[in-house]
């Protein structure tokens, strides 16, 4: 009878991406022409999800904040990182992000 309060999964792809090392993210949009544009926003971080908020971390500064459920985010099918697509409470923007994972030879 209290099959309402049963807690959700944790999304598998958050799981994936908690706590990994990055080794730059790039912010992805367009120039006044139209033309696509990539930026580098930070290089040698992590990211952290925690409390609902995906937050990604380059050395001390947080160069990108937003909540998982406003947010859209999938991995690479090459598996070396991710796409968030979201508010981001830092800037004030809606943006559009590739983040990509440090590599460790296992």
């Amino acid at each position: 009878m209290l099959w309402f309060l049963k807690k959700k999964k944790d999304d598998p792809v958050l799981k994936s991406m908690d706590g990994r090392e990055i080794k730059y993210v790039t912010r992805i949009g367009t120039d006044e022409n139209g033309n696509p544009t990539s930026v580098i926003m930070g290089k040698r971080g992590r990211i952290v999800c925690i409390d609902g908020e995906i937050r990604v971390l380059c050395g001390e500064i947080d160069v990108f904040r937003c909540m998982a459920k406003d947010a859209e985010y999938f991995l690479h099918l090459s598996g070396d990182g991710v796409t968030v697509k979201g508010h981001n409470t830092v800037t004030g923007d809606y943006d559009h992000i590739m983040i990509f994972y440090t590599y460790y030879r296992k």
